[in-house]
């Protein structure tokens, strides 16, 4: 296990039938790590959107990627380091939720590769700290956004499956929707 992804891309990629394609471009499935949290946070999140495809297929998309992730839970010293990650956010001004922070400090300590998230407040609250946090030096040139993530995916494919899977879904992200031309 290399890369980690939040939930926000999870939920997005399972929502639009293109978690698995998503990533490919970056890492294989089962060279994944994801917080446990996952596993109760995006199913719900799944139900409660506004979906015009089915729910049901979304939630399994979801679950079959989880079944190749692996799970992880923070240690002590990652849950220590993302506590501080958060305060030192909250007295910067900037927006690092506690999953963002959690995997954040994973990356760090465990020396990984890469971070995919879809939080863009929280690339921002990255950046800042990195110069006020020295053990965030590690993180410098690994985390890519969910836009990043699409721009490899239509530099391989083209854009076809991925305007078509987001123009389907214009609900589940509006940056990327504004991108399409969805309304």
């Amino acid at each position: 296990m290399n890369t980690l992804i939040d939930n926000d891309i999870l939920f997005k990629g399972s929502c639009y039938g293109i978690l698995r394609d998503l990533i490919l471009g970056v890492c294989e499935p089962c060279d994944v790590g994801v917080l446990g949290s996952a596993r109760f946070v995006d199913p719900k999140k799944i139900e409660k959107s506004v979906l015009n495809g089915s729910h049901e297929l979304a939630l399994n998309a979801f679950l079959d990627f989880l079944g190749q992730a692996t799970v992880l839970e923070p240690t002590n010293d990652e849950q220590q380091l993302a506590a501080d990650l958060e305060l030192a956010a909250q007295r910067l001004g900037v927006s690092l939720d506690s999953g963002e922070s959690q995997l954040c400090a994973i990356l760090a300590i465990r020396l990984l590769r890469l971070l995919l998230t879809g939080d863009k407040r929280a690339i921002v609250a990255m950046e800042r700290l990195i110069d006020h946090h020295p053990r965030l030096e590690q993180i410098t040139g690994k985390v890519m956004s969910l836009e990043q993530l699409a721009t490899t995916l239509l530099a391989r494919n083209g854009s076809h499956k991925l305007r078509t899977a987001i123009r389907a879904e214009p609900n589940i992200d509006k940056a990327l929707s504004n991108c399409f031309g969805s309304t």
